[in-house]
């Protein structure tokens, strides 16, 4: 039934068997070039438990056997050209990393996040920092204050696009991301905010590259409002940096994420 919506599957080969209720999507967000992912979050819900959990994929993320000029995560996408293709690549890739294909995938780009978060009313978040930064060849300009605040969808994409300043640099950026999206799913996962559904899948119909159809979508909202948001997980990918060939990367511990993984984000049991 189309309200109730059907839950996303793809199957893994020899992952086991399913865990009824359970999957996991791949929220990826894209640089204007629609290219580089430097946003690649997998968004993993369980209907029986009401629960959600968020993973941080690094997008310095170092991955094996590739013929990549770059042989990072974030290059996945654009060496397959980018739209279905590169974000078939990508999921691939995050198959790899964590031992299962996502259900689906959702590549979002500046101006459908921007028209999201307008469209759902903003997000208070607390700025970490100040965070002012300019690059005209990006039409990028940041001009933000510390503090409690109300952000709108353009200045939440300089919030999530902010990294100059972070003494981590990328891996900062990384869990901001990730705290804005939790701070942003809490607040918009209210009954009220079911009457904004149908807008909410216009916007990504038009400007979302997905494989998820109009009832998985329904599904997906649904869970999302009868979740305990409050109490969501978020995680990023075991690992650290490292120096490999003279190339800054993250590597990511092969033993913690499968831990992790079967503890909080595999669909499978």
């Amino acid at each position: 039934m189309l309200l109730r919506g059907r839950q996303p599957e793809r199957q893994t080969p020899g992952a086991g068997e399913r865990a009824s209720g359970r999957c996991t999507i791949l929220i990826a967000g894209t640089d204007k070039e629609g290219y580089r992912t430097d946003t690649i979050m997998p968004l993993s819900l369980d209907a029986s438990k009401r629960s959600v959990s968020l993973l941080s994929i690094p997008r310095d993320t170092y991955v094996k056997d590739t013929s990549y000029s770059v042989p990072k995560i974030n290059s996945a996408c654009g060496y397959a050209g980018g739209g279905k293709d590169g974000m078939e690549e990508l999921m691939t890739q995050v198959s790899k990393l964590t031992g299962f294909m996502p259900d689906g995938y959702a590549l979002v780009d500046l101006d459908a996040f921007v028209k999201i978060v307008d469209l759902m009313g903003g997000v208070d978040f607390d700025v970490p920092m100040d965070m002012q930064y300019s690059d005209p060849s990006q039409g990028l300009n940041i001009d933000l204050k510390a503090g409690e605040q109300h952000l709108d969808g353009s200045q939440a994409i300089q919030l999530v696009r902010f990294r100059s300043g972070y003494a981590m640099a990328d891996l900062t950026r990384t869990q901001v991301q990730r705290d804005f999206v939790k701070a942003a799913l809490k607040q918009w996962a209210s009954p009220k905010n079911v009457l904004k559904l149908p807008a909410l899948i216009g916007i990504v119909k038009d400007k979302v590259t997905t494989d998820l159809s109009l009832s998985n979508m329904f599904w997906l909202g649904r869970v999302m409002v009868s979740s305990r948001i409050g109490n969501m997980q978020t995680d990023t990918l075991p690992g650290s940096p490292q120096y490999i060939h003279g190339g800054s990367y993250y590597l990511a511990d092969t033993d913690a994420v499968q831990t992790l993984m079967a503890e909080s984000y595999s669909p499978y049991r």
